[in-house]
């Protein structure tokens, strides 16, 4: 009962409670009306923000290891040495074998013949021994002659003739050779006046016979110490009489101390002994001696010191016997192939009939001969080379000359000249310039151009000295079938003392131009035509004597 009385109470506690919660929602709702406007605010998005989670752990249980498990039966190793015997082996191999090329052949013999104008037989032949380490040997043979030439034909007639042997051996070290020569040269004064008498060509014939041999021995591969040495003899006789023997001995060393150090040392030694038909001339020595020391002073300068020393006893004037020059040298690298260089030295050059026949074949008999004492020699100059083809060279020099001889005429015989000397001192200056040009074996260019003056002390001119002269030697080959060689020469500026007139006259300009043309008609065999004195100038490079106008010859040649 009591209970039923309790359960029946509950519903009007439940109207109750909503009865009294119905002021506060109406409250409530009036406050969210109020407070439910929105209001004008800013959002800022960050798009920088990073989510950082954490590291994660990652341990994991290992795989627990098996137990050991018995193996049964235990296993066991034994280890054993094997040898293994097997047969030898070689095998053949054959290498792969290059064609030996096969030597070009070459012809160590050479024959050449023509023919020209004036009645000019022309013979030449060379015989030489082939591909030899161990020694070489040949000889020469060479003719040529003039029945005429350009006064009263014959009567200036001219020959040359040479025969020599000559040969050579090797060793590891040394180089050993020799030689035996044999030189005639003929000719005829005929610088006299013309004349409609006929000559007896018997009364002014010239002739000169030489005989030479000589030995020498060298070092053959370049070391520290390097050496050559010559030993030579001469004899010489010509148509009046006259004959001088002569004994030659030169010797030539250098010995490097360091890649930037040399000694250089050098002797001659020169016996001159000659008659003629009125004396006989006492013999002449000539001892000379030159030491000298190179090295690198500083970086790309190199300087020579030494001393030219001579003995002789010549007798033109008051001279001393004994002479001592100075011997110094600088050369400088402007650049990797220019050297400019500057020195001053002395020497006394050794003067013969020798010397006088092979520059004028009319001198006369029964000469006074003296050397030449040259005190002292300034010169200076630049050389070098451009790339590989072409080379250059130009510079001074200026020496003053004791006793340096002349060519007059004489005055009993104007077809002959006497050799006279300037007793005092003459002072000779020389300018020049050159140009070499080489390419392969097609074109080859030198030019030379020289400019000399003299200033004589007791003779009024400096006879049959030239005062300028220029030179070009061209060689082309075109083709390989056609080898032509081009040779001019200009000098002049010569004066000469007239022993008629008793005046100096001027020698008129020498211009020659010469031109050889070969044609091969295999490597063996080739023609030939030479064109002498193009311009047919009949000059004169002694007073009276004038040369051969235009010369024309063709030949053969053939190599064997």
């Amino acid at each position: 009962m009591d209970q039923f009385v309790q359960y029946s109470r509950w519903p009007s506690i439940l109207i109750g409670f909503l009865l009294m919660l119905i002021p506060y929602a109406g409250i409530a709702q009036e406050q969210w009306e109020s407070e439910g406007e929105i209001e004008n605010v800013e959002i800022e998005i960050l798009k920088e923000r990073q989510i950082v989670l954490p590291r994660a752990i990652r341990n994991f249980e290992k795989v627990p290891p098996r137990p050991i498990e018995p193996i049964d039966p235990e296993i066991t190793y034994e280890f054993t040495n094997l040898r293994f015997n097997v047969s030898e082996y070689n095998p053949q191999i054959r290498p792969l074998k290059l064609k030996t090329e096969e030597l070009s052949k070459i012809y160590g013999n050479y024959l050449s013949a023509g023919f020209g104008n004036y009645a000019s037989p022309y013979l030449e032949a060379w015989f030489n021994t082939k591909r030899d380490k161990n020694k070489s040997y040949g000889a020469h043979i060479y003719h040529q002659s003039f029945g005429k030439g350009p006064v009263d034909d014959k009567n200036s007639a001219s020959t040359n003739s040479t025969i020599s042997v000559f040969g050579k051996s090797y060793t590891k070290t040394l180089a050993s050779g020799g030689f035996i020569n044999y030189e005639n040269i003929g000719g005829y004064f005929y610088g006299y006046r013309p004349t409609t008498v006929e000559l007896d060509r018997e009364n002014f014939k010239q002739s000169y016979n030489i005989s030479k041999v000589g030995v020498e021995i060298e070092n053959v591969k370049p070391s520290d110490f390097n050496f050559d040495f010559k030993a030579g003899f001469s004899y010489l006789d010509d148509y009046y009489k006259a004959k001088e023997s002569e004994v030659a001995l030169n010797f030539k060393s250098d010995y490097s101390i360091s890649e930037t150090s040399k000694i250089d040392f050098a002797a001659d030694y020169f016996l001159v002994a000659r008659k003629d038909s009125l004396r006989d001339a006492a013999p002449r020595h000539l001892l000379k001696v030159r030491p000298a020391y190179t090295f690198e002073a500083i970086d790309k300068l190199w300087l020579t010191i030494g001393l030219n020393t001579a003995i002789e006893n010549d007798t033109l004037g008051n001279a001393k016997s004994f002479h001592v020059y100075p011997n110094l040298k600088a050369n400088y690298k402007l650049g990797e192939s220019v050297d400019a260089y500057v020195g001053v030295t002395g020497d006394m050059d050794k003067v013969s009939l020798h010397t006088l026949s092979g520059e004028n074949l009319w001198v006369n008999k029964n000469l006074d001969i003296f050397h030449t004492n040259r005190s002292i020699d300034f010169f200076g100059g630049i050389k070098g080379k451009i790339g590989r083809k072409a080379g250059f060279g130009a510079g001074f020099s200026y020496a003053n000359l004791k006793g340096l001889y002349f060519y007059q005429n004489s005055n009993i015989n104007r077809t002959k000249f006497n050799v006279i000397y300037d007793n005092g001192n003459t002072q000779r200056t020389n300018f020049f310039a050159e140009l070499n040009i080489t390419h392969a074996e097609f074109v080859k260019v030198n030019l030379r151009g020289d400019y000399f003056n003299y200033s004589t002390d007791e003779l009024l001119e400096a006879y049959h000295r030239p005062t300028y002269r220029a030179t070009l030697n061209t060689s082309s080959n075109i083709y390989k079938k056609l080898l032509l060689n081009i040779d001019f020469i200009a000098q002049g500026g010569s004066k000469a003392f007239d022993s008629e007139t008793l005046k100096i006259v001027e020698l008129s300009p020498a211009l020659d131009l010469n031109v050889k043309v070969d044609y091969f008609v295999s490597k063996q065999f080739s023609v030939f035509l030479k064109l002498n004195n193009l311009l047919s100038t009949e000059y004169q490079v002694y007073l009276n004597y004038p040369v051969r106008g235009f010369q024309a010859m063709g030949g053969i040649s053939w190599s064997f």
